[in-house]
């Protein structure tokens, strides 16, 4: 090597910053080889260092070669390379899973050879525009996927090298079918709501708060009465548009929006459109707000409620039309109401006396009769003494007779019950109880304290006992206890019956709203018309009652003023000022002087005849009413008044208390066709010592005459004084 060669490869080295280590001096003969020896190791060593750069290079190409091919394969995109024939150069994963092939067997193929003519000619004819144009392209290509055909954006351009000729085709694909999709639903999701919107005639708006300006929707523009398009986004347009009356209360909709935003504001006025027409327009509004809560959009729909509110306003006036005929109908329904339960009360009271006309004339007459044939029975059965044949006939005709009297004393409690006619209301409870023991087996229990006996007209009173008879009939039915309790009181000038029991019990509060009469829990009339009766008489009807849990009815009626039951007291009826002169009486002093009272002629002729048929008694008068009773008690001064209840002007129990009241020494002795206790403890309580059925035996009568005569102390001091 010359000098010339070694300052070159010196020169080059030092260029190149390579470092030369020092040779070893070998001790040689010549120095020349020394020099040739000392270039030949400089230059060995200046290619070797050469070679390991060459190395080191190529190793950070392959390592960065790895790198954007592993960021490339793991790209979401497809990316492909294709020389001038179209063979690929490269293909990176995404895109050989788009392609339906695998990168081993792309590279260095065709389309034609991959792939189907259909799709092989979309790419090459995208391909060949790319080449020709030299320019970048987009274009969508549709490639066959196993789930369906899928559609990719792609952007193809040309690679260039140092000379600026292209040497390969380069290309990027994104998936974009499930934006298209989506786009697709979006646009039919638009599509359905404009078609919503018309259909109900529903407008949209949005208004920029800080722009001051809006957008209508065509929609609205039309409901608005616009054309499409004819709204020019201001504020002024939209109040030109607003009915005068109603302008306030748009403004504050709006202005409540946007005080609240978290909530829709909800409002209705009208607008007055070009075209003269007035509508009615609900709105809905929602104010929108940034993120320091500055409110920066109101959105809102309107919706023509037009025939909404022309169809309520019809319905408003027909509402008004409707509760004026309803008023006029109340009120001549109301009049009804009354002229019909008047009509009831009248019923119900012509219904009772009815009742009583029938057990005055079973009373008045066929009892009577079959009294007086039961006395003339007696007289026949005393005369045929002996005569064993007929004895029994006349004791079987006898008890015939007795057979019919009771049926005809129970008729006559069932239709009207002397009681209630002779005694009043109190002592008609009190009897009703027992009758309802014997006739139901229904153990009542009655509370009337004395101090409620009271005067009440007949048609209260009437109406009352038929009221709590009923009541006491349904829980003889239904309780299923065999009892119950009666109460009767004064509360706050009010008259209170009140029938109350432990039993079964029903739905009161369903009943009494149903206000017709429940067959579980209604006896002839019902709850409904004991409610009406009530109501006829100016009262009510109190019903509580509950499954299980017994049963509470009561009867109020207000009173004007408690009073004691009307009657005679004792020494309130006038007597003769002077006796008479007249004294009829036998002069024996044993002999018993007796005054029949009786309003039936025939009955007073039945009890002279048997009665006169005893030496020792003298029927020294006759009365057909209690106020004859007391005139001739005063005149005959008889021992004995024998006193019938049941008689009209003055009954046997006010006569009673006349009679003992002037003359206590007199004894009466009673006589009824319902000699029951009730009667026998009034009577008593008049004064009379006793009571007797008028169907007695002769001689039960003859012997209580008598012990009642011997009660009567120094009788003959007083007869003498006669």
């Amino acid at each position: 090597m010359g000098p010339g060669l070694l300052a070159s490869v010196l020169s080059t080295l030092a260029a190149d910053l390579l470092f030369i280590e020092p040779l070893y001096e070998f001790h040689l003969a010549a120095g020349y080889y020394w020099v040739s020896l000392g270039v030949f190791a400089v230059e060995t060593v200046a290619i070797t260092m050469l070679i390991d750069r060459i190395n080191r290079t190529q190793d950070t190409l392959r390592e960065s070669e790895a790198r954007w091919r592993s960021i490339l394969n793991h790209a979401p995109a497809a990316m492909f390379i294709k020389d001038p024939a179209g063979r690929y150069l490269f293909m990176n994963e995404e895109c050989a899973r788009v392609l339906s092939v695998t990168r081993e067997q792309a590279l260095g193929r065709t389309d034609r050879d991959l792939f189907s003519p259909e799709l092989a000619a979309q790419f090459i004819a995208n391909d060949q525009q790319v080449w020709e144009s030299e320019r970048l392209l987009t274009v969508e290509e549709r490639v066959p996927q196993a789930d369906g055909v899928h559609t990719s954006m792609v952007k193809k351009f040309l690679l260039w090298d140092e000379q600026g000729r292209p040497y390969a085709l380069s290309g990027i694909a994104l998936d974009i079918t499930p934006g298209l999709k989506l786009e697709a639903a979006v646009q039919a999701s638009e599509a359905r709501l404009r078609l919503a919107q018309s259909a109900a005639n529903i407008g949209v708006f949005d208004w920029d708060i800080l722009a001051q300006t809006g957008v209508w929707s065509p929609e609205l523009e039309r409901m608005w009465g616009l054309p499409v398009g004819g709204y020019d986004g201001t504020a002024e347009a939209w109040r030109r548009l607003v009915h005068p009356d109603d302008l306030a209360a748009a403004h504050a909709g709006c202005q409540r929006s946007l005080n609240d935003p978290t909530t829709a504001s909800a409002f209705e006025y009208r607008i007055a459109r070009p075209d003269g027409a007035v509508r009615w327009i609900y709105a809905k509004a929602k104010t929108l707000c940034d993120a320091n809560g500055r409110a920066i959009r109101m959105v809102g729909v309107n919706l023509d409620i037009t025939e909404r509110k022309e169809a309520q306003l019809r319905m408003e006036r027909s509402t008004q039309e409707l509760e004026a005929l309803v008023e006029d109908r109340t009120r001549d329904l109301v009049q009804s109401q009354e002229r019909l339960r008047a009509l009831t009360k009248e019923l119900n009271l012509a219904e009772q006396r009815e009742r009583k006309r029938l057990a005055t004339e079973l009373h008045d007459h066929l009892q009577q009769m079959l009294i007086v044939g039961k006395m003339t029975i007696g007289q026949g059965k005393q005369r045929a003494r002996g005569e064993p044949a007929w004895d029994a006939v006349l004791q079987k005709v006898d008890e015939i007779l007795s057979d019919a009297l009771s049926y005809s004393r129970t008729l006559v409690a069932e239709l009207c019950p002397p009681v209630l006619r002779d005694q009043g209301l109190t002592a008609s409870l009190t009897w009703l109880a027992e009758y309802m023991k014997t006739k139901h087996a229904h153990t009542v229990t009655v509370q009337v304290p004395d101090d409620h006996l009271i005067n009440l007209p007949e048609d209260q009173r009437v109406l009352l006992f038929q009221s709590v008879r009923e009541l006491l009939i349904n829980s003889a039915k239904h309780a299923g206890t065999g009892q119950a309790t009666l109460t009767m009181d004064m509360r706050m000038d009010q008259l209170r019956i009140t029938v109350t029991d432990e039993g079964k019990g029903f739905d009161g509060t369903a009943a009494t709203e149903a206000g017709l009469p429940n067959e579980e829990i209604s006896s002839k009339f019902g709850l409904y018309s004991i409610q009406e009766r009530m109501r006829a008489l100016g009262g009510s009807f109190e019903i509580h009652s509950a499954p299980k849990k017994g049963t509470s009815a009561s009867l109020v009626l207000p009173l004007t003023e408690r009073v004691a039951p009307q009657g005679v007291r004792r020494g309130d009826w006038p007597v003769p000022s002077r006796r008479s002169q007249a004294d009829p009486a036998p002069g024996d002093p044993s002999t018993i002087r007796l005054l029949l009272v009786d309003d039936h002629a025939m009955v007073r002729q039945g009890l002279r005849t048997m009665l006169e048929a005893y030496q020792d008694i003298h029927v020294i008068g006759e009365a057909a009413n209690g106020a004859e009773a007391i005139t001739l008690a005063h005149t005959l001064q008889p021992t004995v008044v024998l006193m019938d209840m049941n008689m009209p002007q003055l009954n046997g129990i006010e006569a009673t208390t006349v009679i003992k009241g002037n003359f206590p020494d007199m004894v009466v002795v009673g006589l009824s066709v319902n000699a029951d206790r009730g009667h026998r403890e009034a009577m008593i309580q008049a004064g009379a010592v006793t009571l007797l059925t008028k169907e007695a035996p002769v001689e039960e009568l003859y012997q209580a005459i008598q012990a009642a005569v011997k009660s009567i102390p120094d009788r003959k001091s007083s007869t003498r004084a006669r």
